[in-house]
């Protein structure tokens, strides 16, 4: 699978907020850290600790598993060397400037997130997905960023303090016609038979325990002026699958350029307190992922570093997600009822209908739990299984 079993073991302890149900919350918390792992090597985001495994089996029992893959595909095209320059163009508004492509056994888009910042776009594995309810979704093999400009400090590009993980040197390249650097990154894995022997043994053990035997994998990790100015990354996740350098320069020059589209939610707002506007936003298909929406709210928009920062801990005042499915029965409102909230936690769960619901956690002191439950009484839904119908952010 595309995501570490440290990173399964490691979520359960991240403090979320109450989850939609234990595998979900794991899941969620996996991909969260897995994000900043990336960010810590893009943006000097720092790592994640390392904790105890010992929640995972009182609540799971087990990690989830991926899907049988998918048959064999073409072999990735080399990139070619002498590949003219695409014309990107930036967005002004909370917008996505890069279509879906594919190359090989990988699919690149459609974009995922859009901020004042960057726009960013997954990078899909044929065969590679996680169970969520037991719904397999694709699972990324990475994310690609592309930056505003003056947003990005290229001095920040493969700097991590995750100790598993070391950065090469950078080494000048040209990128899909572009001038870029790329760095060589060693990492270490489990090895999970090792892993699974000691966790049965002692399921109090921590996943780096020195006890546990690893290996070393690589990726190559680049940076690259996509549009001639702003700076571009792709520093794919610390998976087990194969990922040449080949392969990584291919997937960079499948990007697709295309006309400025908005991000989209399946609402609009009939309610703001006064001054608080969308800062960020993203958006997937619902074969993509479970979470189909998230919008990030907040007074004033994001400046100096704050803009970088991945959508997984955007800053910010509250946050709207859409989910595809049915919330956790802890969370699920009482018989006639469409709303239940933790007020300790600034947290609310609403139904929307049989297949959709939302979920609104504020940050900080900027919202009241009224404010809250005023903001998702007065969505007005488009038809959220029709992303044809949703409404762009502004």
């Amino acid at each position: 699978m595309s995501y570490r079993i440290e990173d399964v073991l490691e979520s359960v302890q991240e403090g979320a907020p109450a989850p939609r149900t234990s595998t979900a919350d794991i899941i969620t918390g996996a991909r969260r850290i897995q994000a900043r792992r990336r960010w810590a090597a893009v943006a000097g985001a720092g790592g994640a600790a390392i904790v105890t495994v010992a929640v995972v089996a009182g609540i799971t029992g087990s990690i989830p598993r991926a899907q049988s893959p998918s048959p064999p595909a073409a072999a990735t095209p080399a990139p070619s060397k002498a590949a003219a320059p695409k014309n990107f163009t930036q967005p002004a508004k909370l917008e996505v400037t890069v279509g879906t492509s594919r190359v090989g056994k990988f699919q690149v888009g459609p974009a995922s997130a859009a901020t004042y910042g960057y726009q960013q776009i997954p990078v899909y594995r044929d065969g590679e997905t996680m169970e969520v309810d037991g719904v397999p979704y694709p699972f990324p093999e990475g994310y690609i960023v592309l930056y505003r400009p003056g947003a990005y400090d290229i001095k920040q590009f493969g700097v991590s303090e995750v100790p598993s993980e070391i950065y090469g040197p950078a080494t000048d390249v040209t990128v899909a016609g572009r001038p870029g650097l790329e760095r060589q990154l060693t990492y270490k894995l489990p090895v999970l038979a090792d892993m699974r022997a000691k966790l049965r043994a002692n399921p109090r053990m921590k996943p780096n325990d020195p006890s546990i035997k690893t290996e070393l994998f690589n990726r190559t990790a680049v940076a690259w002026k996509f549009d001639g100015t702003a700076w571009a990354t792709f520093v794919p996740w610390t998976s087990r699958p194969p990922l040449s350098r080949d392969e990584t320069l291919a997937i960079i020059d499948a990007l697709k350029p295309q006309a400025a589209q908005p991000i989209r939610a399946p609402y609009t707002f009939g309610w703001l307190p006064d001054g608080w506007r969308v800062t960020a936003a993203e958006q997937y298909a619902a074969d993509d992922n479970d979470i189909v929406s998230t919008v990030y709210l907040d007074r004033k928009l994001r400046t100096g570093a704050d803009l970088v920062q991945p959508v997984d801990t955007y800053p910010g005042g509250g946050q709207l997600r859409i989910f595809h499915g049915k919330p956790k029965t802890s969370n699920t409102p009482a018989t006639g009822g469409s709303m239940k909230c933790a007020d300790v936690n600034g947290y609310c769960t609403m139904l929307i209908d049989r297949e959709y619901f939302a979920e609104f956690q504020k940050v900080g002191k900027g919202l009241s739990m009224d404010d809250v439950r005023r903001i998702l009484r007065e969505l007005k839904f488009a038809k959220l299984a029709d992303q044809g119908t949703w409404k762009p952010l502004t």
